[in-house]
């Protein structure tokens, strides 16, 4: 049975203030199945968040991929949500353009 959810080889780096780079997720590899509720439990660094953004498709993976109903994700989408630690706004968005960010994306006319 095909998983609702894929990760496969998924990795994260980023380029420390050096230019070294600092990997925030190795290799991880988890299948979600339909009606499955999972907990990522970990230290504070361990990459919880990044994998989280990755599967929302707010950040991209380095090496690997996400699958949602075998397709890969590639960026957001109206198929998944996210809630942060913290309220968060897009900054490069205005205030509008926030609120309105959510019902845009299930086309809701900005009307």
């Amino acid at each position: 049975m095909t998983p609702l959810l894929a990760v496969r080889g998924l990795t994260r780096t980023f380029a420390s203030r050096d230019g070294t780079p600092t990997p925030a997720l190795r290799a991880t590899d988890l299948d979600v199945a339909e009606n499955d509720f999972v907990t990522i439990l970990g230290p504070s660094g361990c990459g919880k968040s990044t994998l989280l953004r990755i599967v929302a498709g707010l950040d991209a993976p380095t090496s690997g991929e996400v699958l949602l109903d075998g397709r890969r994700i590639e960026g957001p989408g109206a198929d998944r949500g996210m809630v942060f630690q913290s309220y968060t706004l897009f900054p490069w968005l205005t205030v509008i353009d926030n609120i309105c960010f959510g019902l845009r994306e299930r086309g809701v006319p900005r009307a």
